[in-house]
């Protein structure tokens, strides 16, 4: 499986990349909003995984340009600022049913929140 991380917070995105690759996947970061859509065309990923908030467009923002265009995609946001519960309601009321991840992110946790997706994904995340 083919995963996206979007987060500006580099060691949060980077250690995601290594567990995902250590179950088998292909993973890439991305930092920004601008370079997760500069790169979605090209890696083509079955999986995005956004944070909600970083500078520029919103995690919100970026993952709407995604699911307009690739609407197959699963897309997963996560986040550790309280103040992000608006977000998602205001995603939801505009039709985006994505679901929400808190930080601090424990692998084991979203490997589990993976496999509970495969009839989305193909292939389970936790075997790889």
């Amino acid at each position: 499986m083919r995963i996206l991380i979007i987060d500006d917070e580099r060691a949060i995105a980077d250690t995601l990349v290594l567990i995902l690759e250590g179950k088998g996947h292909e993973a890439e970061a991305v930092y920004d909003g601008s370079a997760a859509l500069e790169r979605i065309g090209s890696f083509a990923p079955d999986c995005v995984i956004s944070d909600l908030v970083f500078p520029g467009m919103s995690g919100i923002d970026v993952c709407a340009k995604i699911e307009a265009t690739y609407p197959e995609c699963k897309i997963f946001l996560f986040s550790g600022h309280s103040e992000t519960s608006d977000l998602i309601e205001n995603a939801r009321a505009a039709g985006h049913r994505w679901e929400l991840l808190v930080k601090p992110l424990n692998p084991v946790d979203l490997l589990a929140k993976f496999s509970s997706h495969r009839p989305v994904l193909e292939g389970d995340i936790l075997t790889g």
